[in-house]
């Protein structure tokens, strides 16, 4: 949502736990939530008669959860479920998505989001290194791609219906 705080019943829409609100309430007292009201834009007039627009929090909408600011530097944005559908991966944080294996919980490879995005086996990003950067750029780039099997049936829908067209 964008720095709009989330209410628990938002966030329960998307993550499923037995004692939600308790883990919600314990990163508040850590410091890495807080709850607060959404922000709105209002005006205000300074004292030399000129008016600026401020975010302020509008009490009159429900108080939610929301990311403390400079918190942001978690090793992981994300983290898979092994038996549920893998959300959207995007360029931000497709390198910051991690996989629960038989080992605890580790980053996702680059060949595992190869496949995820629908890639043959043999497909590669040779022209990235595996080191920093490079591993980077083809996260980055992965992360802007489209899944390549929904674009196959979509086109394959789409020359089905042309050619029921021209008939």
């Amino acid at each position: 949502m964008d720095g709009m705080p989330l209410t628990l019943e938002q966030i329960s829409t998307f993550h499923h736990s037995d004692n939600l609100q308790e883990m919600l309430d314990d990163l508040v007292k850590k410091g890495y939530l807080v709850k607060e009201h959404p922000k709105d834009i209002f005006e205000i007039e300074m004292e030399n008669g000129l008016k600026r627009s401020v975010r302020k929090q509008d009490e009159s909408k429900p108080l939610g959860y929301n990311i403390v600011s400079g918190k942001l530097s978690f090793e992981f944005t994300k983290i898979l479920d092994p038996n549920d559908v893998a959300p959207a991966l995007v360029a931000a944080d497709i390198s910051h998505i991690a996989v629960v294996d038989g080992e605890g919980i580790r980053k996702l490879t680059l060949r595992e989001g190869l496949r995820m995005f629908g890639y043959p086996e043999d497909y590669n990003l040779s022209m990235f290194n595996d080191n920093g950067t490079g591993l980077a750029k083809a996260f980055d780039l992965l992360g802007n791609t489209v899944v390549v099997p929904a674009v196959k049936a979509v086109a394959k829908k789409l020359c089905e219906a042309y050619n029921e067209f021209v008939k």
